[in-house]
Formats: structure tokens, C-alpha cells, sequence
């Protein structure tokens, strides 16, 4: 190799290598959230009960349009990581749900896709909403008997 074809590879090493470098390092770090959600069962009682599980949404379980029902149970918990644009099943006893990460917001918030189905397969819900870090949202489908089916989540 002659000295100036060496010139042209150290240049492309010092230049070129790095920049590709940064570049997947780019691709590799996916957008992600860890979400918990808490689905729910809700009815109107004799007496006041909510699991302790739910503790982190006592306070939003007892303001309307939740004030309805006065007593909940846990019926499922599960952990999800989500990843930007990628809908994840979330395990439900009741029906079915999916999750979509559309977005980080100011680098506290997260957007996302919601979408629950009954144990039928109709959607009950559809929606996308922006969630503060740690705070949670709640979505509803109301049942026969006035009694309800909550998810709840949370993401970090």
C-alpha cells in the first residue's frame, strides 16, 4: 500500500468508524417505560373493602366517577417494559389489553395507547392519554349488576 491509500484508511478509521459507532449506538437505545398495571374489580357493597394491594390508588378509588362502587378487589398484576411503537399484550383474568409506548413527554411523562377488550373480544376501551411518572390512570368498563372492571397503571 502505497503511503497515501494509508493516509485515506486512517483518516476513514479516525473519521468514518466513529461515526458509524455513534450511530448504532443511536439505533440500539430504544425508547422504553416500565409500566405497572393493577386490574380491578369493582362493586357496590354493604361494606366499604379495597385491598391493600390497591393502596397506591385508594385515593383516586374513592373519588367519583369511582365512588360509584365502594368495594375493590385485585384481580391481576403484571410488569411490563414497554418499547416505543410496540403494542405488548397485558395479561388480564377479564378480557384482554394491549399497551403502546407512543412517546416520551419532557422526559417525566409518558404517552400512551390503551385498549381493553371484554371476555368477548369487544373493545371496551381505546385510548391515549400522557401519564406523570408514578402517577396513575385508570380506565373503566362498567358490567351488569352495576359492578366494574378497572386497569390501572402507572409507568416509570
Amino acid at each position: 500500500m502505497t503511503s497515501r491509500r494509508w493516509v485515506t484508511v486512517a483518516i476513514l478509521m479516525i473519521v468514518v468508524v466513529p461515526a458509524l459507532a455513534g450511530t448504532m449506538k443511536e439505533a440500539r437505545a430504544d425508547v422504553t417505560a416500565d409500566c405497572e398495571f393493577l386490574e380491578i374489580s369493582a362493586k357496590a357493597g354493604g361494606k366499604p373493602a379495597i385491598d391493600a394491594e390497591l393502596s397506591p390508588v385508594e385515593k383516586k378509588l374513592k373519588k367519583p366517577p369511582f365512588s360509584t362502587w365502594n368495594q375493590f378487589k385485585l384481580l391481576s398484576r403484571s410488569q411490563k417494559s414497554l418499547v416505543k411503537k410496540k403494542a405488548e399484550p397485558v395479561s388480564l383474568k377479564i378480557g384482554a389489553a394491549t399497551a403502546t409506548l407512543v412517546e416520551i413527554v419532557d422526559k417525566s411523562k409518558v404517552r400512551l395507547t390503551v385498549t381493553m377488550d371484554d371476555e368477548k373480544g369487544k373493545q371496551v376501551a381505546n385510548n391515549t392519554t400522557t401519564v406523570e411518572a408514578g402517577d396513575y390512570m385508570i380506565y373503566v368498563h362498567p358490567l351488569a349488576n352495576n359492578d366494574g372492571h378497572l386497569l390501572s397503571l402507572t409507568c416509570k
